[in-house]
């Protein structure tokens, strides 16, 4: 439960953009790579990270390393509040958080050096466009 009413604004307004709440309800049903999120939202790593650190400021979101890869997923549902429960619940009903999920049922039988050498490789392409 929040403990303040800015915490519940803070909470709010993380998920008040749709690659959050996307992001958010594609953990829902277990833990991801950063750049299997990216991969399956089809969206820069950069704006996953972005997303990824207001959901964690939100106290929505955990993160553990594992060498080079940073895994993250939902708060254990002991610990998430009522407000959480009920976004999970909502946003699992949508047609594109079904798509994502089952876009990352592919995703996971993929090697993770494979997905994020590939995430690397794109980011590393539109940097150069941006140059050019």
């Amino acid at each position: 439960m929040a403990e303040d009413l800015r915490t519940l604004v803070e909470q709010v307004k993380a998920v008040s953009h749709p690659l959050r709440l996307r992001v958010l309800a594609l953990l829902e049903p277990g833990e991801l790579c950063v750049c299997q999120v990216a991969e399956v939202l089809q969206v820069p790593q950069s704006s996953v990270s972005e997303a990824l650190r207001e959901l964690r400021r939100a106290g929505f979101i955990v993160e553990r390393k594992d060498g080079r890869w940073v895994f993250v997923s939902v708060v254990p549902k002991k610990h998430a509040s009522p407000l959480l429960k009920g976004l999970l619940a909502e946003a699992g009903t949508l047609p594109e958080v079904q798509q994502d999920r089952a876009r990352a049922k592919d995703v996971q039988v993929l090697s993770i050096p494979s997905v994020c050498s590939k995430i690397q490789k794109a980011a590393s392409t539109n940097r150069e466009a941006v140059r050019a």
